[in-house]
């Protein structure tokens, strides 16, 4: 039985390994329109690194503290978040004019991508050093400054895989210099 049972087996197994990364990409999770004129200037770049790395800070504080290996560095980041609230809104502002721009007929776009950054990153199976240098991480934002370090080493250049910078003249383009 083994042997009849066994080609038509492998057979599906390669009709499955040729069709679903077609149709995964196709129909893929958060899957958003593509066009050529999607594009962010260095200043929405900068406000989506920002956004996502608190994201996922508040994501992975809040596994450590749900495993029981740090309830402390929530804590820690929501005073952060706290006290640099009008600089992450100006962000939250930037980037949202980003995603109208580029995808003006789907008003879930920023909310979708919001998604799979924190999905994506969910991955990770947090072990007691993880939540240790995740802790000396907030820990060592005394200031503005030092996120905008961290994130200009961490997520900036994830964000500029994900986007086109604007070319100079189109309605997308740096328009004035941010001072975060």
């Amino acid at each position: 039985m083994l042997r009849r049972l066994l080609p038509n087996l492998l057979s599906g197994l390669l009709v499955a390994a040729i069709a679903l990364p077609a149709l995964a990409q196709e129909l893929g999770p958060g899957r958003r329109e593509r066009r050529p004129d999607i594009c962010m200037n260095s200043i929405e770049m900068e406000a989506e690194a920002m956004i996502r790395a608190g994201m996922v800070i508040r994501d992975h504080a809040r596994a450590c503290a749900r495993r029981g290996l740090d309830g402390s560095i929530i804590h820690l980041w929501s005073a952060f978040d706290t006290t640099n609230a009008a600089k992450f809104q100006d962000a939250v502002e930037i980037r949202a004019g980003a995603y109208k721009r580029n995808w003006p007929n789907d008003p879930n776009a920023a909310q979708r991508a919001a998604n799979e950054t924190v999905a994506s990153r969910q991955l990770v199976d947090f072990s007691p050093v993880e939540c240790v240098v995740l802790k000396d991480l907030v820990d060592g934002f005394k200031t503005w400054t030092d996120y905008l370090v961290h994130i200009r080493r961490t997520e900036v250049g994830q964000v500029k895989a994900m986007y086109k910078q604007c070319p100079k003249g189109t309605v997308g383009a740096q328009r004035r210099k941010q001072e975060w």
